[in-house]
């Protein structure tokens, strides 16, 4: 999925001439900590964050006196899996998007990010999920494929996570279309996987929120 398909283009960004009393009411509006400015082109200039606006005494102020940071964005072609990595690097609610020029397109936002994910890995889908654990030296998603599909069952999503950087492990979430999935666990335990844990939709549908959250965690980005 890219960024083209969840792009919010409703949302007006801030402009350099708008005073700090604006800026701080539209951050408090959108319960974000930091957005985007642009000039009277439309051009983005950089990024004001609710840090430098507490600090100015005089709300009147424009922001064009205050020091901006420097701007994150993504171009609409950009794949959903590095907006995700940039918004979670940056600690951002919202993210910019722009063209090669700079010109400010519209942006994206972390709810739709979480939706599109659940969408891409087929969370809301009626399934299962089985989590191994395994080296990273004996991963192979080929093998996986492989003795799943064996055993009558569809994989809808793989997701990656490497629990401690100091061990060369890693746990392999994959959702299955199978609402009982302990053939296709039996199967893996007979090839020398762990299994970890196992989980039916009735379970996943009353952690969806959570779920969204963790996957995120899961990519190997």
């Amino acid at each position: 999925m890219l960024v083209h398909e969840i792009v919010n283009t409703e949302i007006a960004p801030l402009r350099i001439s708008n005073p700090v009393s604006l800026a701080i009411t539209k951050l408090d509006l959108l319960h974000i900590n930091k957005f985007v400015v642009v000039d009277e082109e439309n051009m983005i200039k950089g990024m004001i964050s609710i840090e430098t606006l507490a600090d100015v005494l005089d709300e009147s102020t424009p922001l064009s006196e205050l020091p901006l940071d420097e701007a994150i964005w993504v171009p609409k072609s950009q794949h959903l899996f590095e907006t995700t990595r940039l918004m979670f690097a940056h600690e951002l609610y919202v993210l910019p998007v722009a063209d090669a020029e700079l010109n400010y397109e519209g942006l994206v936002r972390k709810r739709e990010v979480l939706n599109a994910l659940g969408d891409i890995f087929n969370l809301a889908t009626y399934g299962s999920v089985i989590t191994i654990e395994l080296a990273q030296i004996d991963y192979t998603l080929s093998d996986l494929v492989r003795i799943i599909e064996t055993e009558g069952a569809k994989i809808l999503g793989v997701a990656v996570q490497q629990p401690n950087n100091e061990l060369d492990t890693l746990r392999v979430s994959i959702k299955l279309n199978l609402e009982d999935s302990s053939v296709v666990s039996a199967a893996l335990r007979r090839f020398g996987y762990l299994i970890l844990s196992e989980e039916r939709s009735e379970h996943l549908e009353n952690n969806f929120s959570d779920r969204a959250d963790e996957l995120i965690r899961y990519l190997d980005i």
